[in-house]
């Protein structure tokens, strides 16, 4: 899905403790929400390339914890600006995913896991909403933690399966730093090989962070532009919720 994301989407509630990582970056991290917990996130996204602009208004994404596993429910709300055809808005695609801890060793503060997710076809792909298709992803996630840093990173491949898209590997890092008690601000780098017929490949940056709006709300925020690729911005806002 081709868009310039100008930050914008509000999107994540947080009832304890400051943001955990992943979010408002593309990158994802290995660790799940606390065991019975919830993570709530809705943002409003959106991305623009050339000749498309596209926005999640917004992205709702359900996640719950259980020991070592996250269980995942995203459905976005699309609206798609073409500068030819005008503008069509409706309900996108379902992603489906569970995220796997599978170590997770506290005196290094290091953790690893995996996160598969199938993509579900549920928008209207004749009105430009949607894949049209389903998709799977398999990503390998890992982290460390040192002080009042955190680096993560993630390696995968995107399964596609409509006629006009390509399979295509992916890969992401974040570098963040806690600022204070209420700020934390981070780095990304994130790549991947072409993912349509024709296209070529992305290599393209966010900066973002989080700031703790009360004990319980985050504003997390981002942005970012391809260093080589056809999105030419991109951009996140949006609040988090964790109920444990």
């Amino acid at each position: 899905m081709k868009i310039h994301r100008l930050i914008f989407g509000v999107g994540w509630l947080l009832a304890v403790g400051l943001a955990q990582a992943g979010p408002p970056f593309v990158t994802d991290d290995p660790e799940p929400p606390s065991p019975g917990g919830w993570e709530i996130n809705v943002p409003f996204i959106l991305e623009r390339t050339p000749d498309t602009t596209e926005m999640d208004a917004p992205l709702f994404d359900l996640n719950y914890g259980l020991p070592n596993l996250q269980l995942k429910l995203e459905f976005p709300i699309n609206i798609v600006h073409d500068d030819s055809n005008g503008t069509t808005a409706g309900a996108g695609d379902l992603l489906l995913g569970v995220k796997w801890r599978f170590y997770n060793n506290k005196q290094l503060l290091l953790q690893f896991g995996t996160y598969p997710q199938l993509l579900v076809p549920t928008g209207n792909r004749p009105r430009g909403l949607g894949e049209g298709e389903p998709g799977f992803a398999l990503p390998f996630l890992v982290q460390k933690s040192w002080d009042k840093w955190t680096l993560y990173g993630s390696v995968g491949y995107w399964w596609q399966t409509a006629a006009e898209q390509r399979n295509y590997f992916y890969a992401g890092a974040v570098l963040e730093r806690e600022i204070n008690e209420r700020l934390t601000l981070g780095v990304e780098l994130f790549s991947n090989s072409p993912k349509e017929r024709g296209s070529r490949s992305d290599v393209a940056f966010n900066i973002g962070g989080s700031w703790k709006l009360s004990e319980h709300f985050n504003l997390l925020f981002a942005g970012g532009r391809d260093i080589a690729g056809d999105t030419t911005a991109m951009g996140y806002i949006g609040l988090q919720l964790l109920t444990k």
